[in-house]
């Protein structure tokens, strides 16, 4: 590592080493820093915070923010400010005195005048005054900017043709590249109607000729078919070689056959003749009669006979059919074909577009001042913007110590607790492989607003317990404009939250598998009694079988063996009770170790999990998920964790008002407790148990 120009200090917060921008100095030599220090490599610019900034920031317009990024814009700033310890106050406010920039410099002071200083709503203001100009510089010609009404026409025309480019103003103009365009489509409009002429009068529009070409495509091998079978029959010379055509159309006479039979299509347009003519009105071939009808009907007029046609007349008409073809499917798409004759008028002549360039041209004068408004503005946005985004990039400050890093993305309200920790979900098969990574207790969650609007979060749950998070529960997400979601749990990555919540959750467990094993004893039993309690009312509703014998209900007898061994297992209980409790009272001054130790026992392998997976708690991966290139591991301690997610709690010196009238009554446990320890004493006593406490 080459050495540095400057003395860098390091923090370290939430269990990361991160350097510390002190001033503009620190900024200033960025470049020097080596990129194995800074945070992070990339970021998305789909972020909810400083989309201005970002815009500029990512000049290659690829949706990413890389380090050179960020050094361009240093070194641009140090062009244009005096100093980049301005970069610390944070506001888009600036006097004239603190821009470098000689341009930048007189237009701050022209805007400023009497005042201290502008801010970005002046500039704001002036740019909107400028752009509403006829010319603002931006090379762009509304119909307003032309004084003669020809002019003024023909702009609106080409803007509604498709050759529009926006103004600053915000309406429909035409700059330099849109005009360009257009006088070259035009040109090739003029060439493809210049073609026309060899197909004048032909048809009586152009919709009508685009009608024939199809007909024609449809009739064209039929009637080529046709001419060669009458070809062939002329050089049979004999009526005899039509056996086996009309062999063919018999059999097809004894069938019903679909329309696209294989049979049908085998057939002629008709029958041949020897002197190589078709006659329109005789008998056709049933798939092509309306084609031949509507065709002859429309290009029959100017090409053929009204009756009938000769193989000379076909010829001529498909070699004309075919170059029409090709022609009128050589018709320009482009917009200035929509303009039609029109376009060969003295409006859209080299007199009309000289104009409008000269317009352009005149425009584009003032662009000096506009990109100096231009430069302005974004100076006032990285004024106030850039070093919270250096802060979210080269170090993570925004996150670790205020708890707002750009990634944040709203607060999720569920289960009695508050969640600061949420990210936008636009990559969700990324994080399907990404979220176990993290090691963090994630929740996703489905939004929805009465506007239509939809999109997913992740929010990580980093204190408390989750015994009441499931799939399915509803909840209210706010963004960071503030603006209120409905929210739904759809997926739970589960993780450890806590030692504590870990140290708990064996007897959790166990409590809920005695429940549930409870509950279903409970159903099985009561099934039991119902299917009894039908039964009996079944027989009493029915009343006894006349021929049926009372049941002889035989005593019961009790196996000598049985009892025995029921006797046997429970004295090796009372045994083993015995024996466990004589060793824990045994221990005398050490009985608190050992309640420990079963603690231990229960908890332990729970708490040493939690703990190992706590220490590995990393948000990287959901911003990996995310498309942020995170430039090694960014720590979620407990303690910091603790911060980030909100348990309910009463306000300091809150009072209640009233009981409850509808709260359980409550049981005397501490009595009950307090018996059974005495009993437990007095028993351990009489057995001796005691003697080890006492000498």
């Amino acid at each position: 590592m080459k050495p540095l120009s400057s003395t860098w200090a390091f923090s370290r917060i939430g269990g990361v080493d991160q350097v510390v921008i002190r001033n503009g100095g620190d900024i200033a030599n960025l470049a020097e820093l080596d990129q194995k220090l800074w945070a992070v490599l990339a970021m998305p610019t789909s972020l909810p915070a400083y989309k201005d900034a970002l815009e500029y920031l990512d000049a290659d317009k690829d949706g990413k923010i890389r380090v050179p990024d960020i050094l361009r814009v240093i070194e641009e700033l140090k062009g244009q400010l005096t100093s980049l310890d301005l970069l610390f106050e944070q506001n888009d406010s600036i006097a004239a005195n603190q821009v470098a920039d000689s341009s930048l410099k007189e237009s701050v002071a022209q805007m400023q005048g009497k005042h201290t200083f502008i801010d970005l709503a002046t500039v704001d203001e002036s740019i909107g005054a400028f752009s509403a100009l006829p010319f603002n510089g931006d090379g762009v010609v509304i119909p307003a900017t032309a004084k003669d009404e020809a002019i003024k026409a023909l702009v609106a025309i080409l803007a509604k043709e498709g050759y529009a480019a926006k103004d600053a103003s915000g309406e429909a103009g035409v700059d330099g590249v849109s005009l360009d365009n257009f006088i070259v489509d035009a040109g090739a409009y003029k060439a493809w109607l210049n073609g026309a002429e060899a197909f004048v009068g032909l048809f009586g529009s152009e919709d009508e000729g685009r009608k024939a070409v199809d007909l024609f495509k449809t009739i064209c091998s039929p009637l080529d078919d046709y001419f060669k079978r009458c070809r062939i029959l002329a050089m049979a010379g004999s009526s005899s070689a039509m056996g086996e055509l009309e062999a063919l159309m018999s059999s097809v006479l004894s069938r019903n056959l679909p329309e696209d039979a294989e049979e049908l299509k085998r057939l002629p347009l008709a029958l041949p003749d020897a002197d190589s003519i078709l006659h329109l009105d005789r008998a056709l071939h049933p798939t092509y009669r309306k084609a031949l009808s509507a065709f002859f009907a429309v290009a029959g007029r100017k090409l053929a006979t009204a009756d009938s046609v000769t193989q000379a007349e076909w010829e001529t008409i498909a070699s004309t059919m075919e170059a029409y073809g090709s022609w009128i499917d050589g018709k320009p798409g482009s917009g200035a074909a929509g303009l039609g004759a029109q376009i060969f008028g003295e409006s859209f002549g080299p007199e009309a577009f000289a104009s409008i360039k000269a317009l352009i041209e005149e425009d584009l004068v003032m662009a000096g001042k506009a990109e100096s408004l231009k430069k302005l503005r974004t100076l006032l946005v990285l004024k106030r913007d850039f070093l919270h985004i250096l802060r979210n990039f080269v170090n993570l400050d925004e996150f670790y110590v205020r708890k707002k890093g750009m990634f944040m993305a709203g607060r999720l309200f569920l289960d009695g607790r508050e969640l600061e920790l949420c990210l936008d979900v636009r990559n969700a098969a990324a994080h399907t492989t990404m979220a176990g990574l993290s090691s963090l207790y994630l929740i996703y969650c489905d939004l929805s607003r009465k506007d239509g609007g939809k999109k997913s979060i992740v929010a990580a749950l980093t204190a408390g317990d989750a015994d009441n998070i499931f799939v399915g529960r509803n909840g209210i997400y706010y963004d960071a404009s503030g603006a209120d979601w409905d929210a739904v749990i759809t997926k739970v990555v589960i993780q450890p939250i806590s030692i504590r919540e870990a140290f708990f959750s064996p007897y959790k467990l166990l409590i809920r598998t005695i429940e549930d094993l409870a509950m279903k004893r409970a159903a099985a039993a009561e099934a039991a009694s119902m299917d009894k309690m039908k039964g009996a009312a079944q027989t009493t509703v029915s009343g006894p079988k006349p021929d049926a014998k009372p049941e002889q209900v035989l005593p019961k007898k009790i196996d000598v063996g049985t009892v025995a061994a029921i006797g046997v297992a429970l004295g090796s209980v009372g045994a083993m009770l015995t024996g466990v409790l004589g060793i824990f009272f045994g221990m005398g001054a050490w009985m608190p170790v050992g309640v420990v130790a079963i603690l231990l026992l229960i908890s332990g392998p729970s708490m040493i999990l939690a703990f190992m997976k706590l220490r590995k708690r990393n948000i990287g991966p959901l911003l990996n998920a995310e498309g942020w290139a995170v430039n090694g591991r960014l720590k979620i301690n407990v303690p910091f964790g603790g911060t980030l997610s909100h348990l309910a709690a009463l306000p300091l010196g809150t009072t209640r008002l009233a009981k409850d009238p509808f709260a359980e009554k409550k049981k005397p446990w501490a009595l009950y407790i307090v018996l059974v320890i005495i009993v437990a004493c007095v028993a351990a006593y009489f057995l001796g148990w005691l003697k080890p406490l006492f000498g």
